[in-house]
């Protein structure tokens, strides 16, 4: 028969197991000096890096952005406060800010036109066109990082995806499921008819004309009775692009 454990055995494995969670609890720890260390490191010769091209990552949109995600994969933001080194190093600080408020300034002149909602190579065209010339050049993950701090403003500016297509919201709305799925819908030709709806999705009239009459509200569609028995929905943030120097003259 097997003897059982006593008290004192309990205590020697008790005491095995504090010692033994002790030890791994100081080899963690060693591993993290080690590892703050090597960051520590690599985040001086990226201060070097940034100061010896300085230029080029104002003056190159592609370096900029390799420098930032650089910055990223060792945990440094240069856009965590404006006053921040690597914000100034990179010279990236005021360039944000100049952007957004330009991307405001755009968002508020179109709105009447799109109902807030422009695709994001559209932005970019029509900020490369506002800013002065000899301008810092304008990339998409620029405007990506631009609407990113703007979020404490509480102005609804984000970016949003429809299939694949980007996007730049610029109300405080949220678009429910059935607005969406009518958009990624008309992508291709910019325009949707209720019957369009009905074939693809399958919906009836009532969940239709609901959405579009949120859709007409907003802003977001244009509606077009040329064929008063089919009325066509026009998006246009979808195809501003076809229009877009008419669209550029009128809201800028």
């Amino acid at each position: 028969m097997r003897k059982a454990v006593g008290i004192g055995g309990l205590r020697r494995k008790e005491a095995e197991r504090l010692a033994l969670s002790k030890k791994g609890n100081e080899l963690a720890q060693r591993e993290i000096e080690k590892l703050q260390e090597h960051i520590g490191v690599m985040k001086t010769h990226l201060e070097t890096f940034v100061r010896e091209h300085q230029r080029d990552i104002r003056n190159n949109p592609v370096f900029r952005v390799q420098v930032q995600r650089m910055c990223q994969l060792i945990g440094v933001d240069p856009l965590a406060s404006r006053k921040g080194y690597m914000a100034e190093l990179l010279g990236v600080g005021d360039f944000y800010c100049e952007l957004g408020i330009q991307i405001i300034d755009i968002c508020l002149a179109t709105r009447s036109v799109n109902g807030g909602l422009m695709s994001i190579d559209e932005l970019r065209e029509r900020l490369i066109r506002r800013r002065l010339k000899g301008s810092e050049p304008v990339v998409n993950d620029d405007i990506k990082r631009a609407i990113s701090q703007l979020a404490p403003l509480k102005g609804g500016y984000r970016i949003v995806d429809f299939g694949g297509r980007k996007m730049v919201q610029s109300v405080a709305r949220e678009m429910n499921a059935d607005m969406s799925t009518v958009l990624g819908l008309a992508q291709q030709t910019s325009k949707f008819t209720a019957d369009d709806v009905s074939m693809q999705l399958g919906w009836d009239s009532d969940r239709i004309n609901a959405c579009v009459d949120d859709m007409l509200r907003s802003g977001i569609v244009w509606v077009d009775y040329q064929n008063i028995s089919i009325p066509e929905y026009w998006v246009p943030a979808f195809f501003s692009q076809l229009s877009g120097a008419s669209l550029s003259a009128s809201a800028l």
